[in-house]
């Protein structure tokens, strides 16, 4: 068994509260908790998150040492290790309604997927259904592809490759139950990647507001895929999400106790008054309406 110690950040970084989010994701599958452990695929290895005192130990039974850094590397990423929100939490601070929605979350990581393919992936399962819904088809593509373990009394999944969902037929996806436009778009966007025509990667170098563009003339995807991809590949949310319904409920929920015009307008008048910070503050917003509205699995 090999173990790598990963210093916990100077800033507000609870895994505590982490583990508490993805016990609510249900129909797991690409992260799941165990006691207090979190367990994922990392570069193609079943890996073991668990803090002890002021690191998070990482535990592979099978890491070579060449790997060791960019095992490293990756799982700071993925934990939102290296993303200092103290700029957030002090403009939130100064405004009570905005406060009392994000104190309770503070320290809670913003973890990322692996990789931009991956992120673009899972938001264009999610584009117009609930996410109850998204994250049972997510799931059953994993179960069609991804390397798979068990932990526990569940098991864990790998993402796809672009390589294997190039590979796919409409009727293989079929058991997603989701559009075929967005079936196709899978693949589409998969063959893409794997024929060298889209680099997608290339994306986390680029300025934020350049990205959105880049993935903007992508087909298939809109304001919301594209700022939702670059917060789930980077941990950046450089826009709000006007027409995203759970937001659109949840600022009405927090901000304006259950009145108002509850829309798009809401949201807008509410969090565009954050400014550089307002793309965040709505995704806080969402965090805590998961916090709030979805049971711990198992529980």
């Amino acid at each position: 068994m090999t173990e790598l110690c990963l210093p916990l950040p100077p800033y507000a970084y609870r895994f505590d509260l982490l583990l508490e989010f993805v016990r609510r994701i249900e129909h797991p599958a690409r992260l799941l908790v165990a006691g207090d452990t979190l367990w994922r695929f990392t570069a193609g290895r079943l890996l073991a998150y668990r803090q002890a005192g002021n690191c998070i130990v990482v535990s592979s039974a099978d890491l070579p040492p060449s790997d060791e850094t960019r095992i490293a590397e990756t799982s700071r990423h993925i934990l939102g290790l290296c993303r200092d929100l103290s700029s957030f939490y002090a403009l939130a601070r100064g405004h009570a309604s905005l406060w009392r929605v994000i104190e309770p979350l503070v320290g809670l990581p913003i973890h990322c997927a692996e990789t931009v393919f991956e992120a673009l992936i899972t938001l264009i399962i999610e584009q117009h259904i609930t996410w109850k819904t998204a994250l049972r088809s997510q799931r059953c593509l994993m179960r069609l592809y991804g390397q798979r373990a068990p932990v526990g009394e569940g098991e864990v999944y790998a993402f796809p490759t672009p390589a294997q969902l190039a590979r796919a037929t409409r009727s293989d996806l079929q058991p997603l139950k989701i559009t075929n436009k967005r079936i196709d778009l899978i693949i589409e966007t998969a063959s893409a990647v794997g024929r060298g025509e889209l680099d997608l990667e290339s994306l986390r170098r680029l300025p934020t507001a350049q990205a959105c563009e880049r993935l903007l003339a992508l087909k298939g995807v809109g304001p919301w895929t594209a700022t939702n991809v670059i917060g789930r590949a980077c941990g950046v949310y450089p826009r709000v999400s006007h027409n995203d319904v759970a937001l659109q409920a949840a600022v009405q929920r927090y901000f304006h106790a259950g009145a108002g015009p509850k829309g798009p307008g809401q949201v807008r008048d509410t969090l565009e008054r954050y400014g550089e910070f307002a793309g965040m503050a709505g995704h806080f917003v969402l965090l805590r309406w998961v916090m709030d509205n979805y049971p711990v699995q198992g529980a």
